[in-house]
């Protein structure tokens, strides 16, 4: 039992450690930890790196962030565990460990958060500085070999775009454009002298969009993916690319052409196998998942038959590093052992799906006003996330339709064609009387094709002529066994 003579002595000395020497008192309370993240989508988070490593006795935090995806950001604060007491974020209450979403505006937003302890006592306060900035018209790289660099658009800010340049003898390689907003062809040129083709991995905007800053280039591109091109991107300069094609740049680089339709009908992974490198886009995912639950998206078990072929393609190789087009996803680096893990886990886990042995975490999307439902499926370093009513392609199926003028320029249909969509949409100027429309069923032992009543034969133009207004046309598909498919082309004529 304490003497009664040294009671008011020890709670002078606990009152002048809870107020004078917090730091120095076991009541005091500090965060064990501080997360910034942002929501790229609906249902994608990613972790904003602080500008200073994290440390609880450091009291004060900055972080720089492109204004593109951080209308707000999220603050998760942890507190050592044993720590009782109350959190406040800007002056509201939070709780260890919680999201909390603190909204931005351009410039500096400064946030304070406040730790005070349960029994009373000083508080300890921390002091983030978040800047908003505008850095869509900024680069960033680094060299990944000799003659080779990663690009990142958007300063190199976390969930950007990546592309990557690699030198041949005569000619460089730029593989995907961004979706910047800069100079990116005289970003390139900084770092080489050779002129410059450009290969797209698929027709998602984030990959292509600045490809109009190099008028000289070939450009390298499934044809499958061109009704996910602007109408005026897409000229003569285009040479469309399949399954085993090669692009041969020199010194040592041909990239072998691997499609994957999945992500994209016209998704295509870029081989270089003598050294042992693959450029991935999104095909097979960066590292996290893959985005396979779009309508747009090819049915799963078409992406299985391409994952199928590109593991075959690569099983002789010692190991493989995946340039993948979103490097801040990537959880376990992909090069060597891993990087050919990567296709097989991916390859495992839509088998599973397809053979009802693991369906993932359901969850829900939200895109332009649309609700899409998807599931969430794991494998090893593969991550799934499917298109729960897209897993078979239909009997009836086509594989592709093409629209073109009789002079060969592309009729861009909306929305973006895939075999899942059966209605839609395009308009031609009020010159053009007459299309070519070229419909490829995706079953090759299908008994028929017609359109608008007339037979026509897979893989095969058939001419249309248009008058002033609206022109439909029914493309039929009878399959080898099942119903009849139906697919309707609304043609306007300006």
């Amino acid at each position: 039992m304490m003497p009664g003579n040294l009671v008011p002595l020890c709670m002078s000395a606990l009152f002048f450690c809870l107020w004078i020497h917090p730091a120095h008192c076991a009541s005091a309370l500090q965060l064990s930890g501080l997360e910034l993240a942002a929501d790229k989508t609906d249902i994608e988070r990613f972790v904003i790196p602080l500008h200073e490593k994290f440390s609880p006795e450091n009291r004060n935090y900055t972080a720089t962030v492109d204004a593109s995806y951080t209308s707000y950001v999220v603050i998760t604060a942890r507190v050592a565990a044993g720590g009782h007491g109350s959190l406040k974020i800007n002056d509201t209450e939070a709780q260890p460990g919680e999201p909390v979403k603190v909204r931005l505006k351009p410039g500096v937003n400064p946030v304070r958060i406040v730790l005070s302890p349960g029994g009373g006592g000083p508080a300890t306060t921390y002091q983030l500085a978040v800047d908003q900035k505008d850095l869509s018209r900024e680069y960033w790289s680094e060299p990944i070999g000799k003659g080779m660099w990663r690009i990142q658009d958007f300063g190199g800010f976390v969930s950007n775009e990546d592309m990557y340049l690699i030198e041949g003898k005569d000619r460089a390689l730029l593989f995907d454009t961004g979706m910047g907003r800069g100079d990116l062809a005289a970003y390139v040129k900084k770092l080489t002298r050779l002129p410059v083709d450009v290969a797209i991995t698929h027709g998602n905007r984030d990959h292509f969009l600045q490809v109009d800053q190099f008028p000289e280039a070939t450009v390298y591109l499934s044809d499958l993916d061109v009704t996910r091109l602007p109408p005026a991107l897409v000229n003569s300069r285009y040479k469309w690319i399949k399954d085993g094609d090669v692009i041969d740049i020199g010194a040592g680089r041909k990239f072998e052409v691997l499609a994957v339709p999945g992500h994209s009908l016209g998704c295509v992974i870029f081989l270089d196998e003598a050294n042992r490198i693959a450029v991935t886009g999104d095909g097979i995912s960066s590292g996290s998942m893959v985005y396979m639950f779009a309508p747009t998206c090819a049915a799963l078990d078409q992406y299985l038959a391409g994952l199928k072929r590109a593991e075959a393609r690569i099983r002789r190789l010692s190991g493989l590093t995946l340039l993948v087009g979103h490097h801040y996803q990537e959880k376990t680096p992909l090069h060597g052992a891993a990087g050919k893990q990567l296709i097989t886990d991916m390859r495992i886990a839509a088998e599973k799906v397809l053979r009802g042995e693991l369906e993932g975490k359901p969850a829900k999307t939200v895109r332009d006003g649309r609700a899409t439902e998807l599931r969430q499926a794991n494998v090893g370093l593969a991550g799934l996330w499917y298109n729960p009513k897209n897993l078979v392609t239909d009997p009836a199926a086509l594989g592709f339709l093409r629209v073109q003028t009789a002079d060969g320029r592309a009729v861009i249909p909306r929305p973006v064609f895939s075999s899942f969509q059966t209605g839609y949409t395009a308009t031609v100027p009020a010159g053009v009387a007459q299309v070519e429309i070229t419909p490829t069923a995706y079953h090759a032992d299908h008994k028929a094709i017609t359109i608008n009543g007339k037979e026509a034969k897979s893989g095969a133009a058939a001419r249309a002529d248009l008058k002033k207004g609206e022109n439909a046309v029914e493309i039929a598909v009878t399959p080898a066994q099942g119903a009849v498919r139906t697919y309707r082309l609304v043609i306007a004529r300006e």
